[in-house]
């Protein structure tokens, strides 16, 4: 490890120091000092000495003491953008590539200041005095080049460029970054959806995936188990947002994210079959303990009373609002309801709706016409669908279902 903060540091620096802006300000700053050393005639006066000597390790310290500002500024402003645009592995590069690059100006102006003291109090020449103005120079130079790298709008884009780095040449098969984008958040509704499906939903409500991998994946072992698939994916979706005219979608991780879908997914429908319901037969014996009830307590009611009809409904969705009762799960009814009458909704990030159910008073002979549009029409919104049809001629219930295989079944209760 910590040879591994060696090499960053010393990597850090070398792009430091041999960067454009750099390279070139210095050959300019080298060629004024080489015309100037052996060209001019230089003034051996040594008051002229001492100033240089002493100016130069004033200005030295100046540059010192902007440092830390310059870098405390620049750490407040990153952590303000962090949990809008940038996951934390990105901030923390920043602020490391910041501090060594800090601290490397800061040593070589040391070094400076010392090169000053020796020659002020040993050898003291003017030949000298004009190395150190060289060297002071260039000192102002790394700090001039340091702040600008500060506020340089490129520089994250050029890390996202480089955390990013695709593992195959190209894939015949195009993306465009919408598909991208879209199955990336479908990819963080599913994690949202694995974490809260037995913890509060304010843990990840308003958390970014790259602030769930980087904080939660240790107390939770699939995502731990996936995190090194998790960050190239969040390193493509950075780089794609921020460097969008000059990079591509990757195909291949385009394919990372559905297979990761799946997996949470599968995960989540584990969680339902184990917690929730395992499949609609767990459903029917529970609807059809509420339609016995309903019947009984009815049963003195004419079934041709419109009022009697009209409240039909209410009751029997406040009877099933009793009898489903989970921490896992809520219950909406009629008006609360968006699709179905009575709908029961798990109670994780997404809010997936798990049961449909739908109430009409229809003639035995026509409910079948309205089955097969009624489950086209509400197919894939919910995990399980039901039917429950009233009918008044004999005061009995049809509980109308589709199986795991497609088949449609129906139970009744007179």
């Amino acid at each position: 490890m910590m040879e591994k903060k060696k090499n960053y540091f010393w990597r850090n620096i070398s792009r430091f120091v041999i960067s454009k802006q750099n390279i070139i300000i210095f050959l300019i700053l080298l060629g004024l000092f080489l015309v100037s050393y052996f060209t001019i005639n230089m003034n051996q006066n040594d008051n002229n000495v001492t100033w240089i000597f002493s100016s130069s390790m004033q200005t030295l310290a100046a540059l010192i003491a902007l440092l830390p500002i310059s870098y405390s500024y620049y750490i407040h402003n990153v952590e303000n953008v962090k949990k809008d645009d940038y996951d934390a592995f990105v901030i923390r590069r920043l602020q490391r590539e910041v501090y060594h690059e800090m601290m490397f100006v800061i040593i070589y102006s040391l070094a400076v200041i010392i090169f000053n003291l020796f020659n002020l109090y040993l050898i003291y020449d003017m030949k000298n005095a004009l190395i150190s103005v060289f060297l002071t120079a260039v000192a102002i130079q790394f700090l001039v080049i340091y702040i600008y790298r500060l506020f340089d709008p490129v520089r994250v884009n050029n890390i996202l460029m480089d955390l990013d780095q695709p593992k195959t040449k190209g894939s015949q098969i195009k993306v465009t970054l919408d598909e991208f984008i879209t199955q990336y958040l479908n990819l963080e509704t599913e994690v949202k959806d694995y974490i809260s499906n037995e913890n509060d939903n304010e843990l990840v409500n308003h958390l970014p995936l790259y602030d769930i991998v980087d904080n939660l994946s240790k107390d939770f072992d699939e995502i731990n188990k996936y995190f090194n698939v998790f960050k190239e994916i969040i390193y493509h979706r950075n780089n794609l947002i921020h460097n969008y005219h000059d990079v591509e979608v990757d195909y291949e991780k385009y394919e990372r994210i559905q297979e990761l879908i799946k997996v949470f997914q599968q995960h989540n429908q584990y969680f339902i079959n184990k917690n929730i319901f395992a499949n609609v037969s767990n459903i029917i014996p529970t609807v059809e303990k509420v339609l016995s009830e309903y019947l009984v307590e009815s049963q003195n009611l004419k079934s041709i009373d419109t009022a009697y009809l009209s409240q039909l409904k209410e009751e029997i969705c406040s009877l099933l609002r009793s009898y489903f009762v989970s921490q896992y799960y809520n219950t909406q009814m009629l008006d609360e309801a968006t699709d179905a009458d009575f709908e029961i909704i798990q109670n994780n990030y997404s809010g997936h709706k798990i049961v449909g159910i739908e109430i009409r008073i229809a003639d035995k002979k026509k409910i079948d016409h309205l089955i097969d549009p009624f489950f086209k029409r509400l197919e894939g919104r919910y995990t399980y669908l039901l039917m429950i049809n009233y009918s008044y001629q004999d005061h009995s219930f049809d509980i109308i279902y589709k199986t795991k295989d497609g088949k449609t079944r129906r139970k009744t209760v007179s």
